[in-house]
């Protein structure tokens, strides 16, 4: 190797120590400086719990009760006779007034689904409430909900003819009994 060239990579050698040695003396700071750029994560705020007592909660409770109460509409008792109009309406609570076809009431559940398929099958909407009476279940299965009491009672004499129904009888759809529903 060459003399000057050899000199040269060891100059170059010794002052890249020196800067790796003295560059962060250089570049570091005072000490007042690092602390001015050390951030301090504040202390949490002093916390005070309450004491709570079951008493304080059922209170506490009962007002958010009365206040939600104060904001639902009430619930109007509507002893209107409807069965006398024909088309849409609402009702004094707003609801749309509509009919049911009852065409069965069973003891037995199974009973009430196999009706209910039958008249799913020929594409009417069937569905079956489930209730108590005389300390048995009862399953009513019903057809609707329609606005049209014509066209319900027209459907309802068709079945009796074409599937053998006793009569059925036309009632009053509430949309609140769905959840005595038997699901499916």
């Amino acid at each position: 190797m060459d003399a000057k060239l050899k000199q040269r990579a060891i100059g170059a050698v010794i002052l890249f120590s020196l800067a790796i040695i003295f560059i962060p003396f250089l570049l570091d700071g005072d000490e007042a400086e690092r602390e001015r750029l050390t951030q301090q994560i504040p202390l949490p705020p002093p916390v005070q719990p309450k004491a709570i007592t079951p008493e304080a909660i059922q209170r506490r409770m009962d007002a958010r009760e009365k206040a939600s109460e104060v904001r639902l509409p009430r619930e109007v008792a509507d002893e209107t006779d409807y069965t006398s109009k024909e088309g849409f309406q609402l009702d004094k609570n707003q609801l749309p007034v509509a009919w049911s076809l009852q065409v069965g009431s069973f003891r037995q559940q199974d009973n009430a689904l196999e009706l209910r398929a039958r008249l799913r099958r020929r594409e009417h909407r069937a569905y079956i409430l489930q209730g108590r009476s005389e300390d048995q279940d009862i399953y009513r299965v019903y057809i609707g909900p329609d606005v049209s009491k014509e066209k319900l009672l027209d459907l309802g004499r068709q079945l009796q003819d074409t599937m053998a129904l006793p009569n059925s009888i036309l009632v009053r759809y509430n949309m609140a009994e769905d959840t005595g529903q038997l699901g499916g």
